[in-house]
């Protein structure tokens, strides 16, 4: 029993919000609570008790001009849930400042805490900020919501955390898409992300840091950003498969050496199964090592299907069984006002030890189809299948390279 008149327990603030009208508390359940009005959201989660509990924001817009906030407890677990693209939480403020921002336990690798957020549509405008924050996101899900507008990012997962998954998320017009800094345990997932049509000049849809490890982006459909879909940012031990990406000038690009801390080394990352639209495909530049590039659709790559820059002796990657071609869309079947005829292929400048093999290179120009040096070396290109290049199929100036039994015609 509180007996300082001085301080107002959780019941009391809850029933006071209540009676002003700006959530509602089902009886006998006051690990549910239901948010009526902007101002409710703060209070719902000001007065989310020390257990968690489920925040409900019905139906209808909800207009914000300041973030709205939450530092989260051990075992206070988070559910907030909307009611899809009907709950609109809308930020309205100019000055680069988030819309929502939850923290979890500073400095804390395992947490005894989960946080959802599911069916909410987070709409901002060019000069908001970030749509939703959650630092140190351990046991995090982030489901079914709707991002549109922001000038930051749709979805910030900062400062570390571990166990994260973005599911079934349709990310629009946002400067940027999803960020990730020293995240384990990723899970992007079944996401759509896009430009708008007279919307603003997008960056990269999907960003990992220099120290996030174990990330599967998996079965999403990025598309028609400005610059590039994915950033590998000197990263390390990553799974980036059965993804669509088109309309971009280079669909994933892996830098060996992050900026911000180059500690180590961009390196062991398995890239399987895409389907890869983009002036260029896959960009190595730097000390990128042990890369899988295997079983990939490259299509319409005016400038590479993959370049390696700057390598400096990296390398020992594995590139097999893709097939490389100009698509339908702009070639000789259907042609399109504007688009251009060419098609690159591999180029593997100074990396060195690499495997090239049972790839299919259709149709390359301009050519060659795989070249290779003048430095690095030590590759074995053997057994690709090269139809129809216009000129010249092989360069390979690197020295000590195995190169038989490629089919060129």
């Amino acid at each position: 029993m509180n007996t300082d008149k001085s301080i107002v327990t959780r019941r009391q603030f809850m029933s006071a919000s209540a009676a002003a009208g700006a959530m509602a508390i089902k009886p006998g359940m006051e690990n549910w609570i239901s948010v009526k009005d902007s101002e409710g959201l703060q209070s719902a989660l000001d007065s989310l008790p020390k257990q968690g509990g489920t925040i409900h924001i019905p139906t209808g817009t909800y207009k914000f001009d300041k973030p709205v906030t939450k530092k989260l407890l051990e075992g206070q677990h988070l559910f907030l849930v909307g009611d899809g693209r009907g709950t609109v939480l809308h930020n309205a403020n100019t000055n680069g400042e988030p819309l929502l921002h939850i923290s979890g336990i500073t400095g804390s690798w395992w947490p005894d805490l989960r946080i959802t957020i599911r069916d909410i549509a987070f709409i901002g405008n060019n000069q908001s900020g970030d749509a939703l924050i959650v630092d140190y996101p351990n046991d995090t899900l982030v489901d079914t919501c709707f991002f549109l507008g922001h000038g930051g990012q749709a979805i910030s997962l900062v400062p570390h955390g571990t166990n994260v998954t973005v599911r079934d998320c349709w990310i629009r017009d946002c400067k940027r898409g999803v960020r990730a800094e020293n995240i384990h345990h990723l899970t992007l997932h079944g996401n759509q992300t896009r430009s708008m049509a007279k919307g603003q000049v997008q960056e990269e849809h999907v960003y990992i840091s220099w120290d996030c490890r174990e990330v599967r982006i998996v079965n999403n459909h990025i598309a028609y950003g400005a610059n590039t879909a994915i950033i590998l940012d000197g990263t390390a031990q990553h799974v980036v498969a059965n993804n669509t990406i088109e309309g971009f000038k280079v669909a994933i690009e892996a830098r060996g050496v992050a900026d911000s801390k180059p500690r180590d080394r961009c390196r062991d990352i398995a890239i399987t199964s895409n389907y890869l639209h983009a002036d260029t495909g896959i960009r190595l530049v730097g000390e990128c090592r042990g890369f899988a590039i295997t079983g990939n659709d490259f299509i319409n790559n005016n400038e590479a299907a993959i370049i390696i820059e700057e390598a400096a002796g990296s390398g020992k990657h594995a590139i097999t069984g893709n097939t490389v071609r100009k698509s339908v869309y702009g070639g000789a079947f259907f042609p399109l006002k504007g688009s251009k005829p060419n098609q690159g292929g591999f180029r593997l400048g100074d990396a060195e030890d690499c495997i090239v093999s049972g790839n299919i290179l259709d149709g390359i120009d301009p050519v060659p189809a795989i070249s290779a040096g003048p430095g690095g070396g030590r590759h074995i290109i053997t057994n690709n299948r090269i139809i129809l290049p216009k000129d010249t199929a092989l360069d390979i100036k690197a020295p000590g390279c195995l190169v038989e039994h490629n089919l060129m015609s």
